[in-house]
């Protein structure tokens, strides 16, 4: 496995990309951070894209029914192996960690 960070100036069109990837996976949203503590946004939904807005500094993850906005995002780290993308870590400007864990969907 290798984890490799992605610079800014490829977050549109990697996330681009990653939208238009043909296998389905389902996706845990977990967000974690010192005032936040430990939180699950969503669990095991059916992952519908990634988008990053450089207008509104804003990356967007569709996952099931949520829409789960990273404002001021500063760096996106992705952990992938031979079977594809396995997880997403973003920072925000305040310090929060926003980690993605896909899965293979069934």
């Amino acid at each position: 496995m290798a984890t490799q960070k992605i610079e800014k100036e490829r977050w549109t069109d990697y996330f681009d990309h990653l939208s238009n990837v043909t296998d389905p996976y389902t996706v845990t949203v977990e967000v974690i951070g010192l005032s936040l503590g430990d939180q699950i946004a969503t669990e095991n939904a059916e992952f519908k894209g990634i988008s990053y807005d450089d207008e509104d500094d804003v990356v967007t993850v569709m996952a099931g029914d949520l829409g789960h906005m990273i404002k001021q995002p500063v760096e996106v780290y992705v952990l992938e192996d031979d079977t594809g993308l396995k997880s997403m870590e973003i920072g925000d400007a305040e310090g929060n960690k926003h980690i993605l864990l896909f899965s293979a969907a069934s």
